[in-house]
């Protein structure tokens, strides 16, 4: 594969990829990928809280290599999936500091939030396997 500006930044994290997409290729359910994409998992916690202590090591990893860090050819987003709704965890937050905007401002990062609905018995269902 040729070069592409995000590999750059892949080394310089040490990111593990889950998956990637080039503009041009077909995608899974039909028509073609417009944009080059790839997603890397950079936290993984059993609450809100946990998860955001991971995500603003990430943001301090990527400011310490300063704004310059993604290319202009390179949107970043950090994308935070949470469940919400079984009896441990029936609602949730996600809180970001002014330091956290401004740093994430500073290497020109974007922030998502998404909710997930679960259950009891989805969970316990998926703790079974």
């Amino acid at each position: 594969m040729d070069f592409w500006p995000a590999d750059d930044v892949v080394g310089k994290l040490q990111l593990h990829v889950t998956s990637r997409s080039r503009a041009g290729e077909p995608r899974r359910r039909g028509g073609i990928h417009v944009e080059s994409a790839l997603s890397a998992n950079t936290a993984d916690a059993p609450n809100p809280g946990g998860m955001m202590k991971q995500v603003r090591a990430f943001i301090q990893e990527c400011v310490k290599h300063g704004p310059s860090l993604f290319p202009a050819a390179v949107d970043a987003e950090i994308a935070v999936g949470i469940s919400v709704g079984d009896s441990i965890q029936f609602v949730a937050s996600v809180d970001l500091l002014p330091a956290d905007i401004r740093d994430l401002a500073a290497v020109g990062i974007a922030f998502s939030v998404a909710a997930y609905p679960t259950s009891d018995e989805a969970s316990e269902t998926a703790a079974a396997r």
